[in-house]
């Protein structure tokens, strides 16, 4: 075994490069990929239409980063719906966190690849982040040289309607949660008052709060398929510096490795991708993307000025219940990182060879101007109507409110409106440059100050 010094965790990977399906991650497909590179594991970004192409045949192991299940799943089409059940059929393995876990249930909007369901809203708790301890089953491969419990961190997951089946077995349970834990907006440490508090905040807020609803529910499920493997995970393992649960990630990646190996053998290596961005971004095309990064760094610096959210990780915002916060950190921080890598990719102007970057730049620039520009407006309206009352992220707030959340987020929890628009430009834009940088800018930090 070798040591990662960056890590500080025993890695050694001899085996084909994982497969990371990008389409729809943002946020969490950057820490995958940030992390994935810290461990030493060797890895393969793969959009949803090179998995259609049949690019999994090069791989023995998908890992599918959180973000919504809706979106990934519209990326992959049906194509590449079948070819992630036709790739796990015949032996190979299945990583899924959060939104990646949620893809492969049979509640819908899904994969339908296990016959399990997500929790209904009414029972679970909805909006739980920060570190939770999970208690593992100690003879499985997975928690090699691991203590019982471990500290993991978790970013508002769903949970698991879980039943036992056959071929399928329950890897870590909730156990505890961690001194960071947070339900909705309230830190877990500043409710003192047990049970009756508790009580009194959900008839407030109206959702369950009570942290006690996660306790002894289970957080890792592997079920087989076929010949396939799945391990599906709504703690984020993949969370930077987790350093116990980024060790379990290793232990996981080599094990579904191992199974798939019995079944696929060696993998052909890849003889070649086509791309739509070959050359590096020209001049024109990096001073929009600067321009862009920093219309969104005024937008974030404006809701810190109006204490609506303040940065309680270099790379996540914590935000005031009823508005979105999760999308304008995932702006922050894929428009910082855009404008990085292009920088890191730059290539000479040339006068005869016309910049292919210019058009999506723009257009992304534009997107992005305006929606600062309605999203501040929004803020404001969001403020003034907290004030005045109660405010919930989705129904009917007042005119002005739902007009301009329609327009910016659409009306589902799984973002629409401009929002899809400009994140599906950004994974557009995002994933050649990943490509050709080998993943090697960090995301930390993101906020000044820090």
């Amino acid at each position: 075994m070798k040591q990662n010094p960056s890590s500080g965790i025993q890695s050694v990977w001899n085996a084909p490069p994982i497969a990371v399906l990008w389409d729809q991650s943002l946020l969490w497909g950057l820490i995958c990929v940030q992390t994935l590179q810290r461990l030493g594991v060797p890895h393969e970004l793969l959009s949803g239409s090179d998995i259609a192409r049949g690019d999994l045949q090069f791989h023995r192991v998908l890992l599918v980063p959180g973000g919504w299940a809706a979106h990934k799943i519209r990326a992959l089409g049906r194509t590449g719906r079948n070819q992630i059940e036709r790739f796990i059929q015949g032996g190979g393995s299945y990583l899924g966190f959060c939104g990646g876990a949620g893809m492969a249930l049979s509640s819908p909007p899904s994969l339908e690849l296990v016959p399990l369901e997500r929790m209904p809203l009414s029972e679970r708790l909805p909006n739980a982040s920060g570190t939770v301890l999970i208690r593992g089953v100690a003879d499985h491969p997975a928690w090699r040289d691991l203590p019982e419990e471990i500290p993991v961190s978790i970013w508002w997951p769903s949970q698991f309607a879980w039943q036992p089946l056959p071929r399928s077995l329950c890897l870590g349970v909730y156990a505890a949660p961690g001194e960071d834990f947070w339900v909705a907006d309230l830190p877990l440490a500043d409710v003192t008052g047990g049970q009756e508090e508790w009580r009194n905040w959900e008839q407030i807020y109206g959702i369950n709060l009570d942290p006690r609803r996660l306790l002894g529910q289970p957080a890792i499920l592997e079920v087989n398929l076929g010949r396939g493997r799945l391990i599906l995970s709504y703690p984020h393992l993949e969370t930077p510096q987790d350093g116990l649960g980024n060790q379990l990630l290793v232990h996981v990646l080599h094990y579904l490795d191992d199974t798939a190996a019995a079944h696929l053998g060696a993998i052909a290596a890849r003889a070649g991708r086509p791309a739509a961005l070959t050359a590096g971004p020209g001049r024109e095309s990096l001073q929009r993307f600067a321009a862009v990064q920093e219309v969104v760094s005024d937008l974030i610096a404006f809701g810190e000025r109006h204490l609506l959210w303040y940065w309680g990780s270099p790379w996540l915002l914590r935000w005031q219940r009823g508005i979105r916060g999760l999308e304008y950190a995932m702006l922050a921080v894929t428009t910082r990182f855009l404008a990085e890598l292009g920088a890191a990719a730059a290539e000479p102007a040339s006068a005869s060879t016309a910049d292919p970057w210019e058009e999506p730049a723009r257009k992304l620039e534009n997107g992005v101007r305006e929606f600062c520009t309605q999203a501040k407006r929004l803020l404001l309206e969001e403020k003034l109507a907290a004030h005045m009352g109660s405010l919930s992220k989705l129904g009917q707030v007042n005119e002005r409110v739902d007009a301009l959340r329609a327009f910016l987020f659409g009306n589902r929890m799984n973002h629409g409106g401009l929002c899809r628009s400009i994140f599906d430009q950004l994974d557009y834009l995002l994933l050649p440059l990943l490509r050709s940088s080998g993943s090697k800018h960090s995301i930390l930090p993101v906020c000044s100050g820090k």
